[in-house]
């Protein structure tokens, strides 16, 4: 996210530069008739030639003068909603921060909300989703990782009106988290939960929202005129992957589009990839999940030859390589799961091998759901009081209490859970647990996060009983810097701005 401020007035200024100190990922722009600083770059007006050669450059800007003065030096450049740049205006005083442009799908809500917070403001928003605290068609599953597909992009008015409105909107989930409702109060009655796709074809049914993995709709689902259909596609597929050594990037892309087509499996679905750690360097995979935005993780050997579920063990490759088998049992192993999706297929281009298989992840159920299956966030657990806790190298606590509860907080614990199993900290040696608590007992903090080492550590860890705050701020870039600190025992106190470090008291 790149953010740029922008600041006209003496009192502009001032907040401008208040900002700058706790949000280091802005860049300011001052009006020339004002002193400038090191870190700032001054403009002169007036704003309309500024906002030419500025305004495509960032993702989001923060303006620190009227809605007025925005709109008319603004609105000739925006373009689409889906791809124009996130706009927050606030006032002189601070006191509140307006979502101008951008509100969902550029993320204007969020940051208003954030620089509102920051500020000591008020945040205003005014899309009638957020508005009424209902469902937004476009963003509910955004903070989860999840894609729009955007073949469906032109439904996403009809949706959204029809929630909004009140009118019965039908949510088929095949797959997926099922925390996308955030709210502290139950669903709608106008929005039916279902996971029978079969529903969504039926004459009743006029607008609807799928969340599922696969491609192969049916054709008078896909091709309907009657329904308004929005569809989703989470992060809920792991992809387990082999090759020769120095399979190029372009022969991986080949292979990986070429299975997800003839299995019907979205590619932007796919969560991670995954192989033996004798491909952890192996230039073309990482390039092709670079090119994702996903994980490349890799297992040893021993590791993956222990994974049930495994369907087409390869002697000869256990020969070769110490493992009976690659692209299945690292999907298996990576997902948490012990039943393949797809198993392995074969995949040859340009001389070059290739071994693909799949699993879907298993998403516990959500407290959010207030329907039928999709009821309970808690399966029935066997009693075992003799076995020990699993292994964990640090413990996180964050505070979700009601004292702590600002915008960005509510469901953060999860969110980190999300976070660690992408970045491949969820499990093994380096594992990080996170739990969330009612109440640390510091809420002037506001939300706040101890640090408790693991009791395999033999040497206390520079970050053990480390106190941190305001961590709902963090990016996902930032947590996955702190999870690589904390593995590394690397200080934490050298690695964030001192704004997220809490001092504790000592005592006289």
């Amino acid at each position: 996210m790149s953010v740029a401020v922008h600041a006209i007035t003496k009192n502009g200024v001032a907040l401008a530069r208040q900002l700058a100190e706790v949000m280091p990922e802005v860049e300011l722009f001052i009006g020339d008739q004002f002193a400038i600083e090191d870190s700032e770059t001054g403009f002169s007006l007036p704003l309309s030639a500024h906002f030419d050669r500025q305004f495509h450059r960032y993702s989001h800007h923060i303006c620190l003068f009227s809605v007025g003065i925005a709109a008319r030096s603004i609105a000739p450049r925006l373009v689409d909603k889906r791809t124009d740049p996130a706009v927050v205006c606030v006032d002189e005083r601070g006191l509140h921060a307006v979502a101008f442009c951008g509100g969902h799908r550029g993320g204007a809500n969020v940051l208003s909300e954030r620089v509102a917070y920051l500020l000591g403001g008020e945040s205003v928003v005014t899309t009638a989703s957020d508005c009424a605290q209902t469902l937004s068609a476009d963003m509910m599953g955004a903070h989860l990782g999840w894609t729009l597909d955007p073949s469906y992009e032109k439904s996403i008015t009809s949706v959204s009106a029809a929630i909004v409105n009140a009118k019965p909107v039908l949510i088929c989930q095949l797959s997926g988290e099922r925390s996308w409702w955030r709210q502290a109060r139950p669903l709608p009655e106008h929005l039916e939960l279902t996971e029978d796709p079969q529903r969504l074809q039926q004459e009743d049914v006029k607008a609807g929202i799928l969340i599922s993995d696969k491609t192969d709709l049916e054709p008078k689902l896909a091709d309907s005129a009657e329904l308004a259909l929005v569809v989703w596609r989470p992060r809920s597929l792991f992809i387990g992957i082999g090759c020769d050594r120095n399979t190029p990037q372009s022969v991986i892309e080949r292979g990986l589009a070429k299975f997800m087509a003839d299995n019907s499996l979205a590619i932007d679905a796919i969560a991670e990839l995954a192989s033996i750690d004798l491909k952890a360097d192996e230039a073309g995979i990482i390039a092709a999940a670079n090119r994702l935005n996903r994980p490349f993780n890799t297992f040893n050997p021993q590791t993956l030859e222990k994974v049930v579920g495994v369907e087409t063990p390869s002697e000869t490759v256990k020969r070769c390589i110490g493992v009976s088998s690659v692209a299945e049992a690292a999907c298996l192993h990576a997902s948490g799961r012990s039943e393949l999706l797809i198993p392995k297929s074969k995949f040859k281009f340009d001389g070059f091998n290739m071994t693909l298989a799949a699993c879907r992840r298993d998403f516990p159920l959500s407290q959010s759901h207030q329907a039928d299956k999709l009821h309970s966030s808690h399966k029935p657990m066997k009693a075992c009081p003799n076995r020990p806790i699993k292994h964990y190298l640090y413990h996180l606590i964050v505070c979700e209490g009601g004292r702590c509860d600002v915008p960005g907080q509510t469901g953060l614990a999860h969110h980190l859970r999300t976070l660690l199993k992408q970045f491949g900290f969820a499990r093994g040696a380096e594992r990080i647990k996170v739990s969330r608590s009612h109440c640390l007992g510091c809420c002037r903090k506001l939300v706040p996060m101890v640090i408790y080492q693991g009791k395999s550590q033999t040497e206390l860890s520079v970050n053990h009983a480390l106190w941190l705050q305001k961590v709902d701020k963090l990016t996902d870039e930032q947590w996955k810097e702190v999870f690589q600190a904390l593995v590394t025992n690397m200080p934490l106190k050298t690695l964030l701005p001192s704004q997220y470090l809490s001092e504790q008291e000592v005592a006289a």
